[in-house]
C-alpha cells in the first residue's frame, strides 16, 4: 500500500483489461455470370462467407463477358442468388449505360430525348427503363412527343413476349436499338436511341453491392546472384589447394 500511495496509482489503474480485436479469415470467392451469359467467371471478391453474398449486387463491365471492346460502356447487374462451395452463381437484375456513353452520342442541331417508363415481362415483372433518343435534326414537339410513344410501345410488346433476359441480350446486342429505329424513323429519322438503364424492380434485391477485385500475384522468392571471385581471393585459394 505504501508503494501505491508512492507512485499515485491505484490497483484498478495499474490492472486493465487488454482489448483484443478478433480478425474474421477472408476467403476468395469467384463469382459465375448467369446462364445467359454463357455461366463464366467474371470475377472474384473477398468475403468472409459465400453466405454474406447471397442477394447482394455486382456491376460488371460488358466487355469482360463478352471479350468486345464495343461493349466497354455497357455494364450489367448481377445478384448473387446461390452459393456452391468457391463459386458464387448469379442472375440479371439489370443492365446500365456509362455517361460517357451518353454524352458521346449528343450533338449540335439536335433535338435530345429522355424518358423513363414502367413494363411488364411476360412474367408480370415490374421493369424500368430509361432512355435516350437524338433526332437526326431538329424536330417538332408533336414529332418527339410521337416517337417516345412509340417507343414505349415498342419496348413494352418487345420485353412482354421476349421476358426479361433475353431483352437485356437483345439490347446489349444492338439488336433492339436497330429494330426500333427502323420503326422510329418512319416518324422521324434518328441519329442515336440508347438505353440508359434497364432495371428490375423487386421488394427483394438488396442495394449493396459486391466488390469486385483481383488476386494479389504470389511473389517469387529474390535470386541471390553470386559475385564473380575477386583476383586476390582466385590467388589465395590456388595457394590453399598447391
Amino acid at each position: 500500500m505504501a508503494e501505491d500511495k508512492q507512485s499515485g496509482k491505484t490497483p484498478t489503474e495499474e490492472k486493465k483489461p487488454v482489448s483484443r480485436i478478433k480478425l474474421k479469415k477472408k476467403n476468395w470467392y469467384k463469382i459465375i455470370s448467369p446462364k445467359v451469359f454463357g455461366n463464366k467467371e467474371v470475377g472474384e471478391s473477398y468475403l468472409v462467407s459465400a453466405d454474406s453474398a447471397i442477394g447482394r449486387k455486382v456491376k460488371i463491365n460488358l466487355k469482360d463477358i463478352t471479350g468486345n471492346m464495343k461493349d466497354q460502356n455497357n455494364y450489367v447487374v448481377l445478384q448473387v442468388n446461390k452459393a456452391s462451395g468457391s463459386q458464387l452463381n448469379t442472375v440479371l437484375v439489370g443492365y446500365e449505360l456509362s455517361v460517357s456513353g451518353v454524352k458521346r452520342a449528343i450533338r449540335p442541331s439536335t433535338c435530345r430525348l429522355d424518358d423513363s417508363f414502367t413494363v411488364k415481362t411476360k412474367s408480370g415483372r415490374s421493369v424500368t427503363v430509361k432512355v435516350l433518343l437524338i433526332t437526326l435534326n431538329k424536330a417538332q414537339r408533336s414529332k418527339c412527343t410521337m416517337v417516345k410513344k412509340m417507343l414505349r410501345q415498342l419496348v413494352g410488346e418487345e420485353i412482354a413476349k421476349s421476358g426479361f433476359d433475353t431483352f437485356v441480350v437483345n439490347v446489349a446486342s444492338q439488336r433492339i436499338q436497330y429494330a426500333a429505329r427502323k420503326m422510329l424513323g418512319k416518324i422521324y429519322p434518328l441519329r442515336e436511341l440508347a438505353f440508359r438503364v434497364i432495371q428490375l424492380n423487386e421488394s427483394g434485391l438488396v442495394q449493396e453491392e459486391i466488390v469486385v477485385e483481383a488476386q494479389p500475384e504470389p511473389t517469387a522468392p529474390e535470386s541471390v546472384e553470386e559475385k564473380p571471385a575477386s583476383i586476390k581471393e582466385e590467388a589465395e585459394t590456388e595457394n590453399i589447394t598447391s
